[in-house]
């Protein structure tokens, strides 16, 4: 994820789209600002002599300190590209500058938060022009992260993924010692990480300990199997099915051991962070999309492990989650813009910031990968490999409507880790409510 205290949000990430003309924003037009272009070696560059532009730049992620953009973008940027001054904007504030009819130039967002930070308004543009004219290889970028945006915009290109969000099974290795239990290996499927959970979830004189809690909501959305929330072509949901049912049940069974003693209150999602992090009472943390800071994890005896595989899917790690800066259809200074995005896109800019921890790569290169922490005493004799799979799994479709979708589905998970319904029923149900729910949408759509 990008900056380590704004993994949680990115949950989702960068995004491809089209060249045809499918959204608000797709049109090919990439002139504006300093569009002349001079040649060198084949790649077109800003001139020299470009005018100083000003890039208001919006934190689609909803959690990114103004300090760390400076330090991590802002600053790279000038020192790149010494006429261009990126200006930081608050989430909270893109309806309004859209409203006052001021432009923003440029969106990071993820692959998860792309629709409400710029889809919904309106923002998406495709770059596909400005990535030849600049002569960008794609064939450098994640396939599997390159390919989940190209479905979202019917193939035009809206972002280049530059960062990834990590997908590591946490662990505290002081529990597993307390109770005398091996620590979870690399590789380990979700059936044997649950017979590792049982021998460490019980209640220990007062202390309740946890073997494993977990992110449902981004199991969601990183699904190993790759099934579809919404079904694209229909705008119907596509939950109710065996293969779901088993993501579900695979999910749960951790829940639903009796050791546990659910509550409505342990099956926040707040609650388990807390006790993992703060607390520290549970043995094994799956987050799926985050990146926890040196604070969080001071003091804790801790590591890593992969994320677990399927029995059916050896080898094959979860969809990929990106984040990209997205040059907008309201940006008048396009081809700066896209200098920007684009050489967040690069070896060149990403090494000195991989090495320090503070995000990891969507890019196709080992080099970055092995790299990651490099240079912070946090990482040290840590299973890095573990951060990123060696296999993404491929990309499911992602519709306007997977929010909704998801809200219900997630809702459903945790009646069912509660015991408060069957499976079947709660799946039936949560359909049912899904299809008019969106159907409720279509139609506010047409007001």
């Amino acid at each position: 994820m990008v900056g380590r205290k704004s993994a949680l949000a990115l949950a989702g990430l960068m995004i491809v789209s089209a060249l045809s003309g499918c959204a608000a924003g797709s049109g090919g037009s990439s002139s504006g600002g300093n569009g002349q272009a001079v040649e060198n070696s084949g790649k077109a560059e800003l001139p020299k002599s470009a005018e100083p532009v000003e890039l208001v730049v919006a934190d689609g992620l909803g959690d990114f300190p103004l300090e760390r953009f400076n330090k991590v973008f802002a600053e790279p940027v000038k020192k790149k590209y010494p006429h261009i001054t990126l200006k930081w904007i608050a989430a909270g504030d893109i309806s309004k500058r859209i409203t006052a009819g001021e432009p923003i130039d440029l969106v990071i967002s993820s692959s998860g938060l792309l629709q409400a930070r710029v889809v919904d308004f309106g923002l998406q543009y495709d770059v596909t022009p400005l990535i030849k004219k600049y002569n960008y290889d794609l064939n450098k970028v994640e396939p599997a992260a390159l390919d989940m945006f190209k479905k979202f915009g019917n193939g035009a290109v809206w972002g280049i993924p530059s960062f990834m969000s990590p997908s590591p099974l946490y662990y505290n290795k002081d529990v597993f010692d307390k109770f005398g239990v091996p620590y979870p290996k690399d590789g380990t499927t979700w059936d044997d990480l649950n017979e590792l959970s049982k021998k460490l979830t019980r209640l220990d004189g007062n202390e309740q300990y946890y073997g494993l809690f977990l992110s449902f909501a981004h199991v969601i959305r990183r699904n190993q199997y790759s099934l579809n929330v919404v079904d694209p072509a229909t705008s119907k949901a596509a939950f109710n099915t065996d293969a779901w049912k088993s993501v579900f049940e695979q999910s749960g069974q951790f829940y639903r051991n009796p050791n546990m003693n659910m509550t409505t209150a342990s099956a926040a999602l707040a609650f388990q962070r807390d006790a993992f992090i703060k607390k520290r009472s549970v043995a094994m943390w799956l987050p799926v999309s985050t990146l926890h800071t040196e604070a969080e994890l001071q003091g804790m005896n801790w590591d890593m492990a992969s994320f677990p595989t399927y029995k059916d899917k050896p080898n094959v790690g979860p969809q990929p989650y990106p984040v990209a800066f997205f040059v907008t259809t309201s940006s008048k200074y396009k081809d700066d813009a896209f200098q920007v995005a684009s050489f967040m896109a690069t070896e060149e800019y990403q090494m000195e910031w991989v090495k320090k921890g503070e995000f990891l790569t969507a890019l196709k290169n080992d080099t970055l990968r092995k790299s990651f922490g490099a240079d912070t005493a946090l990482y040290k004799g840590k299973n890095i490999k573990a951060m990123l799979p060696d296999t993404y799994a491929p990309a499911s479709a992602l519709t306007k409507y997977n929010g909704a979708a998801e809200t219900i589905m997630n809702s459903t998970f945790t009646k069912y880790i509660l015991n408060q319904t069957d499976l079947n029923t709660a799946l039936r149900g949560a359909e049912e409510e899904t299809n008019k729910k969106i159907v409720e949408l279509q139609a506010a759509e047409k007001k």
